[in-house]
C-alpha cells in the first residue's frame, strides 16, 4: 500500500483528484468547526443561536463544493451567481458581527475549493487568534445587564 504524500495533495483546479477532493472538504469542515468555536467563545448575547453555528460551518463545505465544481471555468461561474442571485435569504442578522463570521465562513470554503490550503488555515488561525484578542480588550466589554423575561399565558 502506498503511502499518502503530501505532493498528491498539489493539484490544480483542472486536474482534481479524489484525494484532494476530499482532503478540501475535509480541511474546509475542520476550519470552519475552528470558526464556529470561535464564535461560540466570543459571543456576547443570552444565546447564541446553534442553526447559525451549523450553518456557519456548512455554509464553508457548500462554498468549498462550488468552487470545485466551478474550476477555472467562466461559463460555470457566470451559471452558478445566476443560480445563486435566485435564491434570496430572508433571515436577517442581529449582530453585524455574525456577518464578519459568515463572510469568513465563505472565504474558508473558498480558499479550500481553490487549493488554497495554507491560505485557508493562516488565515482562519489569524482570525481566530485576533477575534479572541477584539473580545479580550476594554471596548469590547458590555457594561450593561441583559436579562430576559418570558410569560406563558394560557
Amino acid at each position: 500500500m502506498e503511502m499518502l504524500d503530501i505532493s498528491s495533495l498539489v493539484t490544480t483546479v483542472k486536474k482534481p483528484t479524489l484525494i484532494s477532493i476530499t482532503y478540501s472538504i475535509c480541511l474546509s469542515f475542520v476550519l470552519s468547526s475552528l470558526l464556529a468555536m470561535t464564535y461560540q467563545r466570543t459571543y456576547q448575547g443570552l444565546s447564541y443561536s446553534r442553526n447559525y453555528v451549523q450553518a456557519t460551518i456548512l455554509a464553508s463545505i457548500v462554498a468549498t463544493i462550488a468552487m470545485q465544481a466551478i474550476g477555472d471555468n467562466l461559463a460555470r461561474g457566470l451559471g452558478m451567481m445566476g443560480a445563486l442571485a435566485i435564491v434570496r435569504f430572508r433571515s436577517s442578522l442581529k449582530d453585524p458581527k455574525d456577518m464578519i463570521f459568515i463572510f469568513m465562513s465563505l472565504a474558508i470554503g473558498i480558499s479550500c475549493g481553490v487549493y488554497s490550503f495554507s491560505i485557508a488555515a493562516i488565515g482562519t488561525i489569524g482570525f481566530c487568534i485576533f477575534a479572541n484578542i477584539i473580545h479580550t480588550l476594554p471596548f469590547s466589554k458590555e457594561s450593561h445587564f441583559d436579562g430576559l423575561l418570558r410569560f406563558n399565558l394560557k
